[in-house]
This record gives structure tokens, C-alpha cells and sequence, in this order.
């Protein structure tokens, strides 16, 4: 069951379509103040964007310092960071920012929201525009060959799954899922149904109550190299 894209709003797979933009860090990145912003808002240090480059802090540094345009592999590489770790199509930075990455079992730690363990080690960069917004390490592979574990998906705590969304939720009895969400009224009840895209695992079908949260996915990333 494929969850169609709805006109005008991000579809959960667009981080996945890696789409060739160097021309965006050419011409966008001038050199120390365009590099540090980028940095900054990746949520990365210094030694973390030098390791993703493959340089030193040291030269990092000297980058970042420095008035003269990236070199054209450099904008590259930065361009190539910036896709790792979510941006698929690189438009405008102002409204990218980094959010945590929890585990599955942070995730199934909380009755909501404000209850998710605060403790994170990951960040992710995203332009979900949800405030709320927090990512979760994918695991099971109910969803291949679409997702696979280790992905990451992006999720919306503020706002309300819509039939075919893309939706992590935490069900009274079978914990955290990843599935494709669809509800209809049955008799008195309204029924919520979670479909794998994986056929070896069948529907879960559960009543309303028995959902104890249900965001749905803004983007899912994925980190190629393993």
C-alpha cells in the first residue's frame, strides 16, 4: 500500500531523491560566514563537519576565516554532507535546523510527547517546519524494501496523521511501529489500520484508544555509507 504524495506538501520519501545541485553550494557559498552558517545550522561542530569533509579542524577553521568562495571540490563535499544528513534538494538555509535523533526505545519510553526521554546523542538537519519536531532511528524491516533500519525519520508530534500518512506511532500492545496509517469508523469505534510495506507482516488493526500517540513523517533520511 504506497501512501500518494499530497499536492503542495514535502512526500515522506523526498529525502530519499538525491537530486544533483552542486550549482546551489557554488553559488551560495562565499566563503567563512556562508560555511559557519551552514555548520551552525547542521548542529555540527568544528571537528565534526572537518571528520564529514575530510579535512582537519585546522583547516576547517581556516576556511570558515577566510573571505574567498569554497573551491569547487570543497563546495562539492559540503554539498554532499549536506545531503547525508537530510537536505536532499538545497534551497534556502534560513529554515534548516538540527533536532534530535532519539532511539526506538527512547521513543517507546513516553505516553507523549513531553514525556519522550530529553536525553539525545544524534541530531539530524531538517526544514520540517513543526517546532516540535524530533527524529527516531528506524528499526525491524517491516517497511523494506521502501525503508530499512537505520533510516531516519523525521516526525511532526503537532500535527494529525491524514489517511495514507506515512506515521510512527506507539500502540498500547505492539509498542513502536512504522506504517502507512489509515482509519475508518466502524459500528461505535474508530478503527486505526497500520500497513507494512513489507507483505510478510499483515495489517495491525486496533481501535482509537489503544494508540497511545501517532506523528506522522515529514522526511525519512538515509545514510548511504554504513
Amino acid at each position: 500500500m504506497n501512501a500518494s504524495p499530497t499536492p503542495g506538501r514535502h512526500h515522506p520519501c523526498v529525502a530519499l531523491d538525491i537530486l544533483s545541485r552542486c550549482d546551489f553550494i557554488l553559488k551560495h557559498v562565499a566563503g567563512s560566514e556562508s560555511l559557519a552558517k551552514i555548520r551552525g545550522q547542521l548542529g555540527l561542530t568544528q571537528h565534526e563537519l572537518a571528520a564529514k569533509l575530510g579535512i582537519s579542524r585546522q583547516h576547517l577553521s581556516k576556511v570558515e576565516n577566510s573571505p574567498e568562495p569554497l573551491s569547487p571540490k570543497l563546495a562539492r563535499r559540503v554539498e554532499e554532507v549536506c545531503r547525508g544528513l537530510g537536505i536532499a534538494q538545497a534551497g534556502p538555509l534560513s529554515g534548516i535546523r538540527a533536532i534530535p535523533v532519539r532511539s526506538w526505545a527512547q521513543a517507546g519510553a513516553g505516553v507523549d510527547f513531553e514525556e519522550l526521554p530529553l536525553d539525545w546523542q544524534k541530531q539530524v538537519a531538517t526544514d520540517c517546519p513543526d517546532e516540535q519536531a524530533f527524529a527516531v532511528e528506524i528499526q525491524g524491516d517491516s517497511m523494506e524494501p521502501k525503508f530499512f533500519p537505520g533510516d531516519i525519520a523525521v516526525l511532526m508530534p503537532t500535527q494529525q496523521p491524514r489517511n495514507g500518512s506515512l506515521v510512527v506511532a506507539r500502540l498500547a500492545d505492539e509498542g513502536i511501529v512504522l506504517k502507512v496509517f489509515t482509519t475508518r469508523d466502524q459500528a461505535s469505534l474508530r478503527i486505526c489500520s497500520f500497513t507494512s510495506y513489507n507483505p510478510v507482516f499483515q495489517p495491525i488493526e486496533v481501535s482509537e484508544s489503544r494508540v497511545i500517540w501517532n506523528f506522522p513523517v515529514y522526511q525519512i533520511v538515509r545514510q548511504v555509507w554504513r
